[in-house]
């Protein structure tokens, strides 16, 4: 077994232009698509206050309607990887059409979401675009690879001034087919198409610090760190070039989750100078922590341990005129701006060599069906299901317009029933909890782990909302925002649950009418439903 990659028959990927073609070749004898995945690189380019000091500077991506919605407390949530493909087909040589799936961003997202628990969305943090808290800060992503330990190379390394990351996304979350060992002898050649969500992002630099005199670190927490100066420094002391940091609240203090790294810009806010900004900006060239010998073992930081700072030039800039300095706080400079270009994408596949052979592929998919309504307090139409249907997933789909990521969420649904061929899925309307604590309702709960039951998904994660990265009104201004902590990252809201009522059917193979009756406490938004018919497919060569 070996990798290959297959670049994208479009030489240019950008916002605007987000269709991606793949062909894979037939004369590789066979794919294992649980292991294979597309990549999407790009790059951050900066453009800083100061030509002169050039940083590292760190971005958590926020996702557009749903991490980033200006005056909404819920804001600051995040989707998994498989929200980039919005539309996918799988098309082979012999075999036609094996797969199409219409608003597979919302599916997928939907589906991952009761299928990994907390554990499972950490785990997975190497390769994620979602930056969930660890520790009371922001977690890492596949975009990092932060220092916090270490020297730089160079006082002045101009070529940091770009970071580059990789936007993953597993076929076995975006396909039917995608935990299947594909036999290409007698599938054929592939072609694989689809279109891209590249248009939804919002960058945002971090930590949060205010942009006020002296800086406050957004999230009710005083400082992340201030310099353990001892006695003060006379007026009279040489500029330093390094200070010892320690923590005024111990939960930044650690390597694990330092909010500075090597080569970030810094600025000073210095107390008992008139509580005075510096002009300096410079960079952290060095940082050294304390360390603790143990009786077996590498040495470890203890708790409340300190950090030597080392930066590339002298930090008071001939700002002490009159007293003493008591405290030296450091705070982040952000960039001027930045910009988010996309650079390729590379569909990378795990080869067989002897695949496994059989007289078809049997395996199942998603077909999509959509409709629109007005804003009502009341809603009831039937929609015609294809005979080879297991299951439905419906969602509402909350996206506004073209910019905005989807999730399914309807805050106003206040009670539902659901009918096939006349018969109701359950024997009374189901009530949905529409106000704090959004407990679910057991009958609700019942019927959705036994739909995913049917569908062969496993039902993991019984929280019915999107994992936060941060909260806070969370805007165009960098400042705003808050860091939360890792018991905050389920917290329910009034525009973070997730809304999706299951349907299950019986395989009697012929076509049936499934009615949707909603009741609304309040008319609220006009409903983009969404149904996905989890479909049983075979395929004979």
């Amino acid at each position: 077994m070996s990798y290959i990659i297959v670049q994208a028959n479009q030489a240019t990927i950008s916002e605007t232009q987000n269709l991606f073609d793949f062909e894979v070749p037939d004369y590789i004898a066979g794919i294992d698509m649980d292991k294979s995945f597309m990549n999407i690189s790009y790059t951050i380019d900066t453009v800083e206050t100061d030509d002169d000091v050039i940083g590292v500077h760190n971005f958590i991506t926020l996702f557009n309607g749903i991490g980033n919605i200006a005056g909404n407390r819920d804001a600051g949530h995040g989707l998994f990887n498989s929200c980039l493909v919005r539309n996918v087909t799988l098309t082979s040589q012999r075999g036609g059409q094996l797969e199409s799936i219409q608003r597979a961003d919302l599916i997928n997202q939907v589906k991952q979401q009761f299928t990994k628990n907390l554990g499972d969305i950490q785990g997975d943090l190497h390769e994620s675009i979602l930056n969930l808290p660890m520790e009371f800060n922001y977690g890492a992503n596949s975009a990092r690879n932060l220092v916090t330990e270490g020297t730089m190379g160079t006082s002045m390394d101009v070529t940091r001034y770009q970071r580059t990351g990789v936007m993953r996304v597993n076929m076995k979350d975006i396909l039917g087919l995608g935990s299947s060992v594909l036999n290409l002898q007698q599938l054929g050649a592939l072609r694989l198409h689809m279109e891209a969500n590249l248009n939804k992002f919002t960058l945002k630099e971090v930590p949060c610090f205010t942009t006020a005199d002296p800086p406050i670190a957004s999230g009710g927490i005083a400082q992340y760190w201030y310099a353990n100066v001892g006695a003060t420094l006379p007026i009279a002391a040489a500029n330093p070039t390094s200070l010892d940091f320690g923590s005024s609240d111990q939960m930044f203090l650690s390597k694990k989750n330092c909010p500075f790294h090597v080569g970030m810009k810094v600025g000073f806010h210095l107390t008992q100078v008139g509580d005075h900004n510096t002009s300096t900006e410079v960079l952290i060239k060095s940082m050294v922590w304390e360390e603790t010998a143990v009786t077996a073992g590498p040495p470890v930081v203890p708790g409340g341990a300190k950090c030597v700072v080392t930066f590339t030039d002298v930090i008071l800039d001939g700002a002490v005129s009159t007293t003493a300095i008591t405290a030296v706080h450091m705070y982040p400079i952000y960039a001027a701006s930045h910009s988010l270009n996309y650079v390729k994408a590379e569909l990378v596949i795990k080869t067989v060599a002897n695949p496994p052979q059989a007289r078809g592929l049997r395996y199942r998919t998603f077909q999509t069906q959509q409709d629109f309504a007005a804003a009502s307090t009341t809603f009831n139409r039937t929609y015609d299901i294809p005979g080879n249907a297991v299951a439905s997933l419906i969602c509402f789909d909350t996206a506004q317009n073209g910019t905005q990521f989807s999730n399914s969420m309807e805050r106003n649904l206040e009670q539902y029933q659901l009918f096939v061929d006349n018969v109701g899925q359950t024997d009374r309307p189901v009530n949905l909890r529409i106000a704090a604590p959004y407990s679910k309702n057991p009958l609700h709960g019942i019927m959705f782990e036994k739909c995913l039951e049917v569908m062969g998904l496993p039902y993991k994660n019984n929280l019915d909302v999107l994992p936060a990265q941060i909260t806070g009104e969370v805007t165009a201004d960098p400042t705003v925002g808050a860091v939360i902590g890792e018991n905050q990252i389920f917290t329910a809201g009034t525009h973070n649950r997730v809304t999706v009522l299951p349907v299950i059917y019986e395989g009697t193979g012929a076509r049936k009418l499934l009615n949707v009756d909603l009741t609304k406490d309040a008319e609220g938004e006009p409903l983009n439903l969404a149904i996905y018919q989890m479909v049983e497919r075979t395929v004979d060569y």
